[in-house]
Order: C-alpha cells, then sequence, then structure tokens
C-alpha cells in the first residue's frame, strides 16, 4: 500500500470522517473560501497557522477533493512551497502534485469496499461518477489488488 492512502487511512481513523473540511477542523486548518480565478486552490503555512484557500465558485464534490488535495501538501510537503518551486527553479513538482492527488483519492474513498461497488463499470464510467480523475481510479484500484494479492500469499 502506497505512502498517500496509509496516512489517508490513519487520519479517517484518527478523525472518524472521511470529509475533510471536519478534519481540517479538527487538526485546527482554516479552510477560506475566496475567489481564485484561474486555480482551484492552494495551502499556506504562516507562523504557526495552515491555512487552506479554495475556490468559492467550485462545485461541492470538487471543493471536497481540493480541500483533500491541500491537506495532503500540508501534511506530507510543509517545507515545499510548490509555488516557488514551479516558477523560480528547474524542480518537477509534479511528484508533489500526483502525491497530493493520491491522498485526496484515498481520503475521499478510503474504504476499498465502497470502490468495489463500481468494480462492474469502465475506469472512465466510475471517474464521471466518483469526480475523480482516471489516473486516480485506476490507482486506487491497483491499491486494492495489491491488497488482494498479499492477502493471498499470506494464506499460502
Amino acid at each position: 500500500m502506497d505512502r498517500e492512502l496509509r496516512i489517508a487511512r490513519k487520519l479517517c481513523r484518527k478523525h472518524q470522517t472521511n470529509n475533510p473540511f471536519q478534519i481540517c477542523d479538527k487538526l485546527g486548518y482554516l479552510v477560506i473560501f475566496v475567489p481564485l480565478h484561474g486555480i482551484r486552490g492552494f495551502y499556506q503555512h504562516i507562523i504557526r497557522n495552515n491555512l487552506i484557500y479554495i475556490d468559492d465558485s467550485l462545485p461541492e464534490l470538487t471543493q471536497r477533493f481540493v480541500c483533500d488535495h491541500e491537506l495532503g501538501h500540508a501534511l506530507m510537503h510543509r517545507n515545499s512551497n510548490a509555488i516557488f518551486l514551479d516558477s523560480r527553479t528547474l524542480q518537477i513538482v509534479g511528484k508533489f502534485e500526483k502525491s497530493a492527488n493520491r491522498f485526496s483519492a484515498g481520503i475521499l474513498y478510503p474504504d476499498d469496499d465502497e470502490l468495489l461497488e463500481y468494480a462492474s463499470f469502465s475506469i472512465d464510467q466510475i471517474s464521471q461518477i466518483l469526480s475523480l480523475p482516471p489516473e486516480l481510479v485506476e490507482w486506487r484500484y491497483n491499491q486494492i489488488e495489491s491488497v488482494k494479492n498479499k492477502t493471498k500469499l499470506e494464506r499460502l
């Protein structure tokens, strides 16, 4: 199981919810809805304060995904200023974005059984149903398969 999914599941268990806004509240993170024109959200750490900004014009499910994504940055990449890295250096920030996206999928859908309900659908269909990018749906299903295969090996 990937690091992002382990962290997401641990957080959901600890706070007994997969609602990112409730998790942020319990962690003392401030979520601010503002017009952002051109970006969906970003995370900022200022003088011991954790702030997550989300574009207020996004649909509710997208706001949840963005909140999860930014929470992922806050927990896993706190010391990395992605905006600075992207605009002022030659360093690739894609790995941070991929990691935060995976964390989002892990928070939104931490329970394998919930996803297995859609096993008869294509990745694209599941993506539309769950409002997740196809690559995240595929990643989560690969995580489920990995756990299944590990369990089979343990039984042998």
